[in-house]
């Protein structure tokens, strides 16, 4: 027998074997190649700790958990961790008001002075009103290096007309040009509690994590298991150890003239309640039955917002809360949000064509971008969309 007729036999014979295998151990071999190359995506992007998560028609079909939350006492990351969420938080925050939206209790194009009843204005542009529209778009056109940067400052002391306060606001009318801001998205939160009369965490808990079978909260202080939340790492050195963040104090009552932090990226949630919520956002605004927001909300939140002759006039990449990302995959739009800072970052992008849900979260990775989206994410996203997809990414 020559050479190559016996590596034909070899060949044929381990192909053989592949084909007589159960189903469920040719997908665990599948799984174990996935899980190696997700591995080295982890550890390419310098991640302590980490998850990812991708769900396909409303199921999650594969989870990986990567890595420490605990160098120290090499306590593993596993399905029981929570994460910050950073500017995640954002787009899960933004879900409650919508629902108010929805109650009539806001509206998205009012003058938001309705709901702290006084004048509210951007001195340079006094003719336009400022809307949670805006807000949500990123339109509203607040400057975050004036007194947002302060405890003490209140929505009064930075946005009344009596405070006459120029600095505080970008010279360009309200709704007409994008400009990312964590102060007007805070003001979200800060509007949720004024027509509420209950701190964001237990209006989000009420409405939207209970309901869903989640535990989460805006401060790790508030959650039932403080040995599940991870400490916080630079280059693999602990940065802020867990026991900071479950120390801290959250106000649990409505304060609409100091509460307008909370939705900017201070919610802690498990990656597969994460997943929960892309799903719904992915999906028609429900999740196995519950129904969260309207169809039509949902379609709301994805649009560019200058299209719809409401109080958003210029084109902005955010509908609501969610990001429309067409770098991700040329030639299509991908639905989401990035949160980044503080030595780690978090991701959840989805596809409503394919229905494909993608969740990231760490707690310490490399920071670097590319085209605003961190590299960790897209290498991650790029590997794993056309194995749950079967569709094959442009060149």
């Amino acid at each position: 027998m020559t050479k190559n007729n016996a590596w034909r036999r070899v060949a044929a014979l381990a192909l053989a074997l592949v084909l007589a295998l159960p189903p469920a151990l040719t997908l665990a071999a599948d799984r174990s190649e996935i899980d190696a190359q997700v591995d080295r995506i982890f550890r390419n992007g310098k991640t302590t700790g980490g998850s990812v998560i991708i769900a396909r028609h409303g199921e999650i079909v594969y989870a990986r958990d990567y890595g420490m939350k605990d160098v120290r006492w090499r306590l593993p990351v596993d399905e029981r961790t929570f994460f910050r969420l950073n500017s995640v938080t954002k787009m899960v925050s933004g879900m409650g008001a919508l629902q108010l939206v929805e109650q009539g209790l806001l509206d998205l194009d009012a003058d938001i002075s309705d709901y702290y009843g006084y004048r509210i204005v951007n001195p340079l542009a006094k003719g336009t009103p400022l809307t949670l529209r805006q807000a949500m778009s990123h339109t509203l056109g607040l400057n975050e290096n004036s007194g947002y940067s302060s405890i003490r400052s209140t929505v009064y002391s930075m946005l009344s007309a009596d405070s006459k306060k120029k600095s505080n606001f970008l010279d360009r009318a309200p709704g007409s040009r994008y400009a990312y801001s964590n102060f007007g998205a805070g003001l979200v939160g800060s509007m949720m509690e004024a027509v509420t009369g209950v701190s964001v965490n237990r209006y989000m808990a009420d409405h939207v994590f209970s309901p869903l079978g989640i535990e989460a909260a805006y401060s790790a202080s508030l959650l039932a298991n403080p040995e599940d939340v991870p400490g916080l790492y630079r280059n693999g050195k602990l940065y802020r150890a867990a026991g900071n963040y479950t120390g801290e104090t959250y106000e649990d009552f409505a304060d609409p003239e100091r509460h307008y932090r909370t939705t900017v990226y201070d919610l802690w949630i498990r990656s597969r309640d994460l997943a929960k919520i892309a799903i719904l956002l992915c999906g028609d605004g429900s999740y196995q039955g519950i129904e969260l927001l309207s169809p039509a909300t949902i379609d709301m939140m994805r649009q560019d917002q200058s299209t719809l002759g409401k109080s958003v006039t210029g084109a902005s990449p955010y509908g609501l809360f969610l990001e429309r990302n067409t770098f991700l995959l040329p030639g299509r739009t991908i639905y989401g949000h990035q949160g980044m800072g503080k030595n780690a970052i978090q991701n959840v992008y989805f596809d409503p064509e394919t229905q494909f849900v993608f969740v990231l979260l760490t707690n310490g990775c490399s920071l670097k971008r590319d085209n605003r989206v961190g590299v960790l994410a897209l290498n991650m996203f790029r590997y794993l969309y056309p194995i749950f997809t079967d569709e094959q990414l442009l060149p």
